[in-house]
């Protein structure tokens, strides 16, 4: 999901500089397709490599721009603060429910299937069984030699 969101800040966000940067770090972090995700101050620092001060100018004005809306009411597992991002998940909306109305339903037994048959994804759990021959069997191994150093 954070492509979609991270997508949308790079196409259509109207922020610049840092606060741009900021809006793409926590887009970055968006799990669901609600938009919503946590971050911290000091961690937004580290990875956009700002100052507090910057970084919390940056989440003022996209929180005023309408951009990121802050959720006051939920706590990141370290105490950081909740973000949605409200324009893209609106605008993502939009996009799958015009897509929706411009694809005809289709017929389920001509739909792909969701994973490739015996691949990883259709059992979770089981090993990958290795071909046959793929590890590497010295003949010999050659020992080193001890030299004595004779006076």
């Amino acid at each position: 999901m954070s492509l979609d969101a991270q997508t949308w800040v790079w196409d259509h966000s109207r922020s610049k500089g840092t606060a741009r940067m900021v809006l793409a770090l926590i887009a970055d972090r968006c799990l669901d397709r609600d938009y919503i995700a946590y971050a911290s101050v000091p961690a937004l620092m580290k990875r956009a490599n700002a100052s507090r001060t910057a970084v919390r100018d940056a989440l003022s004005k996209l929180t005023k721009d309408g951009e990121l809306k802050r959720l006051d009411d939920r706590k990141g597992p370290r105490g950081e603060t909740y973000y949605k991002l409200p324009n893209a998940a609106r605008f993502l909306a939009e996009q799958a429910a015009e897509e929706g109305r411009r694809t005809a339903p289709t017929d389920p037994k001509s739909a792909p299937p969701d994973s490739v048959a015996g691949g990883p994804e259709s059992r979770p759990g089981e090993q990958i069984p290795r071909p046959g021959g793929s590890r590497f069997r010295p003949e010999e191994i050659p020992r080193p030699r001890t030299v004595v150093n004779r006076r």
